[in-house]
């Protein structure tokens, strides 16, 4: 009986891991092995062994961007920003099917520990470390991905017998400070396991700087206001020496920014992998044509895609959040903004973030403009298939052209060595060492080519000197610097920031649409058809006169609208403080017991809260 139950034990631990999604052959250059792998050939031979753990790699999360609930883009109004979110929403990004297949990822975690030192025999000590080091992560990721959306969790530590008393296997939450510790206690073993680097035929496995840099992450999590509500010195000192030691880890293994000294540095990164892996602390790779992504699909232009558009158009607030050249906000009076050409001397960033209408957007070498405008494109337009007067040019592989999309191999940072720097910052800040966080933040625009000015890069006196000054530069810096990389939302809930999205009061878009009279006044016909206007514009746009103020031009033929994205809500975002904590689902419930439902929905009485 008991050979019977280590069996299907083992057993289902191998299809839970078989179900992962990667297994990426070309990633690692590992080969799967040939045939059936069973239970006893499973943990006898290093190949078999080392599949298994690329599959944990699937833990990983991709493409996870959360853009509509954090204001970046539009694309309807999620439950969540209407105030009528249910227990039985998804929200915010952890499905009912996420539940059960975490703790199926832990099964297969738990199977790998309780059976790894079978191989001690045949596995050296590095490669033995490794594995080990590997897997404590990734039990370690499991739990925090859980954790940061619900709270306290069960932690479950050994394979459980699926022959026991079901009264056993029912086990209750624990609370979040005792999953936050087992969480750093794993992540504390992965570090001491796990090489700082690794040899070229495995690039972009976890290493012991992002596994230092997530334990970082993990206690910035811990310190904040979602957790703690009562400020604790202590855990904010945790913080602060976790991501210094990150840091110091990264900086001597040659981790930094990436840097090409151009304006494009932060497009550049996408396109130029093996340079930009000096940036990639953790992150998910892509390979052509193994393993691509696809949600650029609708994220591009419907001229340029297949069928499908209506994501990831940046809001009227996303592309105001974007600094001057000069690194002054457009609401200071001396950044030298002006509305009527928005997109005149902002930060580099924006140009590599944000296609305006009239603006170049050139897809597979092709010389292109992106014209937005209401009724005279049809396809492009703002209030056709566009929703916000914008596309997002980020992320978007622009060498392939409409046929070829789906080729998109680009890599998906998880953790940016950028986003190290501002962590740390961040917890420097609230441990009394502000000026500590001003440098830190200069590299940044550095990088990004804001003007130096007189050496402050358009920062103003008080960062560095001022606690809420410094906060309120460091959040801007992370929303501009990681726009669309799914950190905008984590960051407002994890600092309880939700009243910054209710007092936007709704998703704006700036609508184009062609002021007639003025484009007449420059020789175009209006009176041929939609795309005949549109191609003497863009001649004008590729081909200017070169007594023609472009930027003026572009102001004249245009007429700017500010209305709701959603045309289909009425109402204003309205986030409830309960929503902080996502609900447990009523099905796990239901299934046991002895879990408890989290304050705030369903009459819950389980408190997430620390203190």
């Amino acid at each position: 009986m008991t050979r019977t139950i280590t069996t299907i034990k083992i057993t289902a631990a191998l299809m839970c891991a078989s179900l992962l999604i990667g297994s990426c052959n070309k990633v690692f250059d590992v080969d799967r092995a040939g045939g059936v792998v069973t239970p006893d050939k499973q943990w006898s031979s290093q190949s078999n062994i080392e599949y298994y753990i690329n599959n944990l790699y699937s833990i990983l999360p991709a493409w996870n961007r959360n853009e509509v609930i954090s204001a970046e883009c539009g694309g309807g109004t999620p439950s969540a920003l209407k105030g009528t979110a249910q227990v039985v929403d998804d929200y915010p990004d952890f499905a009912k099917s996420a539940w059960a297949s975490s703790y199926s990822n832990i099964r297969a975690l738990n199977t790998f520990f309780a059976n790894i030192d079978n191989a001690k025999s045949f596995l050296d000590a590095p490669t033995y470390n490794a594995f080990k080091g590997q897997a404590y992560f990734f039990r370690a990721y499991t739990y925090y991905q859980m954790v940061k959306v619900l709270g306290g969790v069960p932690i479950i530590t050994t394979v459980e017998d699926p022959f026991a008393d079901i009264n056993t296997l029912m086990v209750p939450r624990n609370s979040s400070l005792e999953c936050f510790n087992y969480i750093c206690g794993q992540l504390d073993s992965a570090i001491m396991l796990l090489p700082s680097k690794w040899d070229l035929n495995n690039t972009g496995r976890v290493t012991k700087g992002a596994a230092m840099a997530v334990k970082g992450e993990v206690l910035l999590l811990k310190a904040s206001p979602l957790f703690c509500k009562t400020k604790n010195d202590g855990y904010w000192k945790d913080a602060y020496n976790a991501l210094t030691a990150a840091k110091q880890e990264l900086d001597a293994n040659g981790y930094g920014l990436y840097e090409d000294n151009t304006l494009k540095a932060t497009e550049n990164v996408w396109y130029n992998k093996d340079a930009a892996a000096k940036e990639m602390v953790l992150y998910m790779r892509y390979h052509y044509p193994d393993k691509t992504n696809g949600i650029q699909m609708a994220q591009r232009p419907l001229t340029q895609s297949s069928g499908d558009a209506g994501r990831g158009e940046p809001t009227w607030e996303m592309v105001k959040a974007f600094p001057m050249k000069n690194g002054k906000n457009i609401t200071d009076p001396s950044s030298g903004y002006n509305e009527g050409q928005y997109w005149v001397n902002r930060d580099p960033r924006f140009y590599n973030a944000v296609v305006y209408n009239g603006c170049r957007y050139d897809f597979a070498n092709v010389p292109r403009i992106q014209w937005v405008f209401q009724i005279y494109v049809d396809l492009d337009g703002y209030r056709s298939w566009n929703s916000t007067g914008f596309y997002s040019r980020k992320e978007i592989d622009t060498t392939l052209g409409s046929s070829v999309w789906n080729q998109q191999a680009f890599d998906w940072p998880i953790i940016r060595y950028a986003e190290v720097l501002l962590n740390l910052a961040e917890a420097a800040n609230e441990v009394g060492r502000s000026p500590e966080a001003r440098p830190l933040l200069i590299s940044i625009r550095k990088r990004a080519k804001i003007d130096a000015g007189d050496g402050s890069y358009g920062l103003n006196a008080g960062v560095g000197t001022d606690y809420q000054a410094t906060l309120d530069a460091i959040l801007h810096e992370k929303q501009i610097e990681f726009y669309l990389e799914g950190k905008r939302f984590w960051d407002l809930r994890r600092r309880r920031l939700f009243s910054v999205l209710n007092n936007i009061g709704t998703i704006h878009a700036w609508g184009p649409s062609l002021n007639v009279p003025a484009a007449q006044s420059y020789g175009i016909n209006t009176s041929v058809t939609n795309s005949e206007v549109i191609g003497q514009l863009s001649k004008i746009m590729l081909n200017p006169p070169a007594s023609l103020d472009i930027n003026k031009f572009l102001q004249d033929i245009t007429i700017y609208s500010l209305a709701q994205a959603d045309r289909t809500y009425s109402g204003t975002i309205d986030i409830k403080d309960n929503y902080y904590f996502r609900p447990m689902h009523p099905d796990w419930l239901s299934q046991n017991p002895k879990l408890k439902q989290n304050i705030g929905w369903d009459n819950g009485d389980f408190d997430p809260v620390i203190q």
